[in-house]
């Protein structure tokens, strides 16, 4: 069980952001002094906002939040721009259009097969270095696996990170229909507690959710999530990535958004933007992370781009 503090940390905050663009930023604040001899302007892609839908107010005021932070902190003037989906991300990255991408784990798993000179900077972290979706049920539900939930009715939190949706989505594809063609109804609550508080009422059949945000839950209501099941789960998915491509950004740079990156949950205003964003802390890519990478391609291939 992770700290009491980190828990309500990401309950509070969920993924207001993509949580690798908070990194990419917090990754120039580490090198300061050196940026400011560097870029004029530090152009920042990103895959798209959290939930696939557009921007909501919230997202777009800590957008200024970052923005001036990352002002105030490196003298850098800076973009955050979001693309149109990953493929065009990776183009302008390849391209030197951008200097940084931002991505779903997912979404870079795709990318770096299609373009194996796209390498992770750092991972972003929000407890679990390898998230988990799990479907939810209350303990009185019948359905024994996700298409025993077909039909009823279902919850995707807004305050939930992308690939939740993305994973809900694609089980429903596997039985040959859609999210709106598979549940009877598909709600979206701003917030994780009220959705699994639905669930233990009856009121929604079920709910996808991250396994930190379970764990929030159980320490916060223990006696309501004893009536809780899960009733099917992902297998494990890439954290979101910070990445480059080539040589886009030189070696010296790289390591100063890396050690930026490492040490960004050590220096105090770091800390106070990861916990505003729901991150734990950053981490360069481990021995597995290919391995994991792999296995999220065989599992979830990406779908053909849109004519």
């Amino acid at each position: 069980m992770v700290a009491c503090t980190t828990l309500r940390r990401y309950w509070r905050w969920g993924a207001v952001l993509p949580a690798c663009v908070v990194a990419a930023l917090l990754a120039l604040t580490g090198a300061a002094a050196d940026g400011r001899r560097g870029r004029d302007v530090v152009r920042i892609g990103t895959s798209g906002s959290v939930n696939g839908e557009k921007s909501n107010s919230k997202e777009k005021s800590s957008l200024v939040t970052l923005k001036t932070f990352l002002k105030d902190e490196t003298g850098l003037e800076n973009e955050i721009l979001e693309e149109r989906d990953w493929r065009v991300l990776t183009n302008k990255l390849a391209k030197g259009q951008l200097q940084v991408g931002v991505y779903q784990g997912y979404e870079f798993a795709w990318a770096q097969e299609q373009r194996p000179d796209l390498k992770p900077l750092a991972l972003a972290i929000n407890v679990h270095r390898y998230p988990v979706a799990y479907v939810v049920s209350n303990t009185a539900n019948k359905a024994k696996d996700f298409n025993g939930l077909q039909g009823q009715t279902f919850a995707i939190p807004q305050d939930g990170p992308r690939f939740l949706r993305f994973y809900v989505s694609r089980e429903a594809k596997a039985g040959g229909k859609t999210l709106d063609t598979f549940f009877a109804k598909v709600t979206t609550p701003e917030r994780i507690e009220p959705a699994l508080d639905d669930v233990v009422d009856g009121i929604v059949g079920a709910v996808v959710v991250e396994r930190a945000a379970l764990e929030v839950f159980k320490l916060r209501k223990p006696a309501r999530f004893k009536k809780l099941r899960a009733v099917a789960h992902s297998q494990p998915f890439p954290p979101p990535v910070i990445a480059y491509c080539g040589n886009t950004l030189d070696e010296d740079t790289r390591e100063r958004f890396r050690s930026g990156l490492l040490a960004a949950n050590k220096q105090e205003k770091g800390k106070q933007m990861m916990e505003l964003f729901g991150l734990t802390h950053f981490e360069t890519a481990p021995p597995d992370f290919g391995k994991v990478l792999a296995a999220t391609r065989k599992a979830y291939p990406p779908a053909p781009p849109a004519k």
